[in-house]
């Protein structure tokens, strides 16, 4: 399936995101689907460096041109829930914070597998140590 900008998803993939409940879900999936998530974890929404680490450094922005076949794909998908103007203008305009919610996600889990694989690391070394060769 042809979502603009020369961007294309698998029509079954495009099919199930269609089934998705929820503006959050579906704008965190597609995000996925579009940048998938080796390039959501290296960037940030706006290109900003985060405030609530002092020194932290700006990541990259996602391309304007692919943010705007999200908020256009979300438009379709609301649009055709509601007639309201105001109720599709505040849906649309979570789509930033929908989407750097999906990057501090994919940042988080990639920390906690990080911590199993320490722990699971310290685990064996400490098992390694306390193993002894009898009779060598």
């Amino acid at each position: 399936v042809h979502l603009g900008g020369g961007i294309w998803v698998e029509e079954e993939k495009w099919h199930q995101l269609q089934r998705t409940q929820g503006d959050s879900k579906f704008t965190k999936n597609l995000a996925v689907m579009i940048w998938g998530t080796e390039t959501l974890k290296n960037r940030s929404v706006t290109g900003v460096a985060t405030k609530k680490k002092k020194d932290a450094l700006p990541k990259p922005p996602l391309s304007p041109s692919k943010l705007k076949i999200v908020r256009e794909c979300l438009y379709d998908r609301v649009s055709q829930e509601t007639a309201d103007s105001a109720e599709i203008t505040q849906r649309l305009s979570k789509v930033n914070k929908y989407i750097c919610e999906k990057i501090m996600d994919i940042n988080k889990s990639i920390k906690n597998e990080e911590r199993r694989e320490s722990k699971l690391l310290i685990r064996q070394t400490v098992k390694m140590e306390n193993f002894t060769y009898d009779g060598i």
